[in-house]
């Protein structure tokens, strides 16, 4: 216990410093206290004001004692440089940690390495004595499909993917295309890394062509970065590719979908709608008819099949007879 305590107050103190401004008039206790508080210290004015004294002996520190309420400050040309995170940095460190690994180049993620730590650290040793750094306990981010695991990333092989796109390069690469159950090779012009659920992916054009194409990242077999530049589309830009659907496995189509759905279904579409211009009517029968602009493509397709139960599709013609010919195959296996 007493060992908690001890690191408890060094690290208050420690944000205690890093709190105090480079110039008078300082800032008083009440304020300090307010802002300690704020970052997770339950902590009185009084043990505050008791904090300032004594880091005043050891550190550079002022009061500015001449009229009420007293500031404190750094001395003029005190070096401010504090090493160490707050509560709430090594909070956002470690809740973000797992999210940007396979984003992050490897030489940031390595720089990176002592922060994820050091947040950690803090964390566990103030657990005990701090409610915030708790949190990580309390809190999870998981997906709303079915829980996969993550497929294996060869780690040299993720590295160089990163680099390459860092610096600029084609890729040579061995690529294994699933769905023809074969291994090709092909010479990249790395775009941009997205992160789909469990599956990394690098969006490249693949030469002679400009298109931007998916590459999942862990079906690569072999990859080197070339001396030669990768060529960017003038055009391309990431945040467009996005929005054009193509991380839905849609070739960019938008159509708008109509079906009728049960209650059960609508309810929840209606707390997280399809799209911004979702329409739902109810019907005499209890049912509900949807519409809304949506991406057509393998996710609206595979979303569909999930909900058969629950909807049927009224349009296009197209989609519905595709769907309705998927269905009588998949009743066929049983």
């Amino acid at each position: 216990m007493a060992a908690a305590s001890s690191q408890n107050t060094i690290a208050r103190q420690w944000q205690l410093l890093k709190l105090l401004p480079s110039r008078a008039p300082g800032l008083e206790a009440r304020v300090l206290t307010q802002q300690l508080r704020d970052a997770g210290f339950s902590v009185s004015k009084r043990t505050v004001e008791r904090d300032l004294q004594d880091l005043s002996l050891l550190f550079p520190l002022q009061c500015n004692d001449k009229s009420m309420p007293f500031g404190w400050y750094w001395m003029a040309g005190a070096d401010l440089d504090i090493p160490g995170i707050s509560v709430a940095e090594a909070l956002s460190l470690t809740l973000v940690e797992g999210q940007i690994r396979q984003l992050l180049p490897a030489s940031l993620l390595s720089s990176l390495a002592a922060r994820f730590g050091l947040a950690k650290n803090k964390l566990q040793a103030l657990e005990s004595s701090v409610a915030g750094a708790r949190w990580p306990d309390k809190v999870a981010s998981v997906s709303a499909d079915m829980q996969l695991l993550a497929p294996k990333i060869d780690s040299d092989i993720l590295r160089q993917v990163q680099q390459a796109l860092l610096d600029k390069k084609q890729l040579e690469v061995s690529y294994h295309a699933l769905h023809q159950n074969a291994v090709k090779q092909y010479r990249l012009n790395p775009l941009a890394l997205v992160q789909r659920g469990q599956v990394s992916y690098l969006i490249a054009s693949a030469e002679p062509y400009t298109d931007p194409l998916r590459f999942a990242i862990h079906r690569f077999k072999q990859v080197e970065i070339t001396d030669t530049a990768a060529v960017t589309p003038a055009d391309f830009n990431l945040q467009r590719y996005l929005a054009s659907g193509a991380m839905e496995f849609s070739e960019g189509e938008t159509i708008t979908l109509e079906f009728s759905a049960k209650p059960v279904l609508a309810n929840l579409l209606q707390e997280t709608p399809l799209s911004a211009d979702m329409v739902c009517v109810k019907l005499d029968n209890g049912d509900y008819h949807i519409s809304a602009s949506v991406h057509k493509g393998w996710q609206l397709n595979l979303w569909l099949m999930s909900q058969s139960s629950f909807l049927t599709v009224l349009a296009p013609q197209e989609l519905r007879d595709k769907i309705k010919q998927q269905l009588t195959e998949a009743l066929a296996n049983y």
